[in-house]
């Protein structure tokens, strides 16, 4: 997967991403560095807003050693000198020695024992975070709770302050956590400001634009718009993924683009869902934060309709075929998106951006012209007289090189600081 990459730090990927805020409720997982922690079928629950966990598969995850006092129910547990004990049915409990209240009592169901999982996480050393959309616990040992550095701005006018942070759309859960400028930037923020507001929105409302736009209507069908040769990709790639050859045939080539990255995603377990802009998002429905749309699904549409055929074919091939590209297209990876992100570097950012001039039209529709949009919004809020604050966050590329929002906004007399 390569272009597709580099599209992560600019466009949501529009056919799957709004479905993750408005999910049904499911079951919680919790992740522990990176990796799943499995509960075979005593799943975690939640009472009281609290989430509780079955004892045994966390605690020997965490390396806890765990004694169980049948006689007086209580539960201990034991690490490097951090210590805690706690009672079944009993909200009163034990950290490194002090007393403390708990939320909710540990309790037993069906002979399995239940604990507060963020009381035992963090008293044996480790961070926790909450993914509301996801419904998705994050736990991070000492070692890497610094958090991922990512990329953001400060600019303040007139009593005004506009937090910029610049976003990776497809990630996995590795991410997390962030550090804590970017969460206390959020925490600070009268306003989320996005690309697309995804908390408003209305799925049959949305697939029904969905179909309106991405579909052919005069007649032809995909393979009327691309060479035969890249429609036998398309073809294979089908296959390949155990589907009828003419599923795309009705889509238009820049919307079969996007599931085919889609479905690569998926593979790599990349998901739009654990996407930075939906965990703020999601932080934000919880809280009751207003959220902003600086875009709506018509403009990013726009976009892509109005890509000549021959850009859109070769959208197609930068998926199913980057041998076709340029050698510093093809060698990019969704890989090397995340790692850049994590430690902040802002020079591999602005040749990531430089990588997306591969194409004038391409880069005028995806970066230029978005990005004076964007800019005038921005400076909208920067100029009002509301004195509010706001977190501002696009896709990291939208802020990065010489047609960037930061020089753009620096180029009219802001100042803009990086935090």
């Amino acid at each position: 997967m390569k272009i597709f990459s580099a599209a992560l730090l600019s466009l949501f990927l529009l056919t799957s991403a709004f479905s993750s805020v408005h999910a049904a409720e499911k079951s919680i997982s919790v992740g522990l560095n990176g990796e799943q922690i499995q509960f075979s079928n005593s799943a975690p629950i939640v009472e009281k807003g609290v989430t509780l966990v079955p004892l045994r598969p966390l605690l020997e995850k965490l390396g806890v050693q765990v004694k169980w006092d049948e006689k007086n129910r209580t539960v201990s547990g034991s690490k490097e000198g951090l210590s805690f004990s706690l009672k079944i049915g009993s909200t009163n409990a034990t950290a490194n020695g002090k007393t403390v209240k708990l939320d909710a009592a540990p309790k037993q169901i069906k002979n399995v024992t239940y604990v507060p999982l963020r009381f035992a996480a963090e008293t044996t050393g480790y961070n926790v975070a909450w993914n509301q959309s996801l419904r998705q616990v994050t736990l991070t040992s000492g070692q890497q709770s610094e958090g991922s550095q990512g990329f953001l701005w400060k600019v303040e006018n007139k009593g005004n302050t506009v937090y910029m942070l610049g976003t990776i759309h497809a990630v996995d859960n590795t991410i997390y956590p962030l550090r804590h400028e970017i969460e206390d930037a959020f925490n600070a923020a009268d306003y989320l400001g996005v690309e697309i507001d995804f908390t408003k929105v209305v799925p049959d409302e949305l697939t029904k634009l969905i179909t309106d736009v991405s579909t052919y209507k005069d007649g032809t069908t995909l393979k009327d718009h691309i060479s035969a040769p890249t429609y036998n990709k398309v073809t294979t790639f089908l296959k390949e993924n155990g589907l009828p050859e003419n599923s795309f045939d009705n889509s238009k080539a820049w919307y079969t683009q996007q599931q085919i990255g889609n479905m690569m995603a998926a593979k790599q377990e990349f998901s739009e869902a654990m996407g930075i802009d939906m965990y703020f998002m999601g932080k934000a429905i919880k809280e009751k934060k207003p959220v902003i749309g600086l875009e709506t699904f018509e403009s990013q549409y726009d976009v892509f309709n109005n890509f000549s055929d021959a850009l859109q074919e070769k959208l197609i091939l930068q998926d199913l075929d980057p041998s076709s590209l340029p050698p510093a297209l093809a060698n990019l990876s969704m890989d090397d998106n995340m790692k850049l992100w994590k430690n902040g570097d802002e020079k591999a950012l602005v040749k990531i951006v430089d990588t997306l001039r591969w194409d004038d039209e391409y880069f005028k529709g995806m970066q230029t012209d978005r990005n004076i949009a964007m800019g005038e919004k921005i400076k909208g809020y920067l100029n009002s007289d509301k004195k509010e604050t706001y977190m501002i966050a696009l896709g990291a590329s939208h802020f990065a090189g010489d047609s960037g929002l930061v020089t753009m906004l620096e180029k009219q007399g802001f100042k803009v600081v990086k935090q």
